[in-house]
């Protein structure tokens, strides 16, 4: 015990921020309180059923990649590469992604660099959560450079919060708060403030139609929508040549 209360007590700012925003985060997903089972249930059959096979998985802002992992399970996937910007989650991800099969790289990298700078073919890349957080410019430019790396057979599969076509920011984000607190009764109310505050700071929705039109000026020719969120406030998209 006073082993772990040194341990603890020499931990860095960073990650003791990481443990306690992961601790929220799991909160959520092991409430399904984003719908992460119907997500990732999604995103596994169409792996199954429309993805090239084999196939080579490109996990943007990948986390932990526990969904991920499990949402490749019983696919022929060939390779993994994940790219997120936290030490931590990466950490996670290794043990994750060990019983995949299939040779696995994951990198501690900005995202947008890493996209923008990638020289392998890939025939599936995801995003969850994340894309959100750039600006229209950024978003534009990371979706222009998968679309190059997917090339005319691949996919580029998203899921990510989405305004209502009349909707401001503000007015998404006043629908997000009344729509998800009553729902959200496992956070504490510290919790849930939390959240809420990091959502209003960096979350940067796009309506459903100008999500459809990033991916159309970034060279797609086909958009599909997946799955949305009974509470209307996420989308899940598949964007193909």
């Amino acid at each position: 015990m006073l082993a772990d209360a040194l341990e603890d007590s020499r931990e860095s700012p960073a990650l003791s921020l990481f443990r306690r925003e992961w601790h929220t985060y799991r909160k959520v997903v092991e409430n399904n309180y984003m719908f992460h089972r119907e997500v990732y249930a999604e995103l596994h059959r169409l792996l199954r059923d429309e993805a090239p096979q084999p196939f080579r998985f490109l996990d943007i802002a990948c986390g932990d990649a526990s969904a991920s992992a499990t949402a490749l399970k019983g696919t022929t996937v060939a390779l993994y590469y994940g790219i997120d910007l936290s030490r931590p989650a990466l950490d996670l991800a290794s043990k994750a992604l060990a019983a995949l099969g299939c040779p696995v790289t994951i990198e501690q990298r900005d995202l947008v660099e890493a996209v923008l700078t990638w020289n392998q073919s890939i025939d599936v890349a995801w995003i969850g959560q994340s894309l959100h957080h750039f600006d229209v410019a950024d978003k534009l430019l990371l979706m222009s450079a998968v679309r190059r790396a997917v090339g005319e057979r691949g996919f580029f599969l998203i899921w990510e919060p989405a305004r209502l076509d009349d909707e401001n920011r503000n007015g998404w984000l006043s629908r997000f708060e009344r729509t998800s607190r009553p729902l959200w009764a496992a956070l504490t109310p510290e919790e849930w403030d939390a959240m809420l505050a990091h959502i209003r700071a960096a979350d940067f929705p796009e309506t459903d139609s100008r999500w459809r039109a990033l991916g159309r000026e970034a060279g797609f020719g086909k958009v599909r929508e997946l799955f949305v969120a009974p509470t209307n406030i996420n989308r899940m998209y598949c964007f193909q040549a």
